[in-house]
């Protein structure tokens, strides 16, 4: 794949992902819609379920990247876009998470989980040198 290929810069890495990008948003936004449709809400604990292995996924991630090796799945998975649109649909309302943990709003974990494996993810991206 063309962000895979030695002797790219890191911004020519990431601009070869942007078609990654913009089809696994598509992809779930397709996904993510179609189980708020069918089901009529989305099941919460899809919706942490979601964050966390995605959470978990990244930081075998920077365990991979700490050895010099690429992360799992570089270039074949791409969880970024995930998260936007979950950002996206709890921003919106589209996915209204209830209950609190520790006092704070699921929806506030939820937002706050996204937000940051989004960050971390494209942190990820930009480092990975696979």
């Amino acid at each position: 794949m063309p962000h895979g290929t030695p002797g790219l810069s890191r911004r020519e890495r990431f601009a070869a992902r942007l078609l990654h990008y913009v089809a696994f948003t598509v992809v779930f936004l397709l996904l993510y819609g179609g189980i708020r449709l069918w089901l009529g809400g989305f099941p919460e604990a899809l919706l942490f379920g979601v964050l966390v292995v995605s959470l978990g996924k990244d930081l075998i991630d920077e365990v991979q990247l700490a050895r010099g090796r690429p992360p799992v799945a570089y270039a074949g998975v791409e969880h970024a876009p995930s998260n936007a649109i979950l950002l996206g649909f709890l921003a919106t309302g589209v996915v209204e998470p209830t209950g609190t943990l520790a006092g704070v709003p699921a929806a506030y974990w939820a937002g706050g989980l996204a937000a940051l494996d989004l960050v971390f993810d494209l942190s990820q991206d930009l480092r990975a040198e696979a």
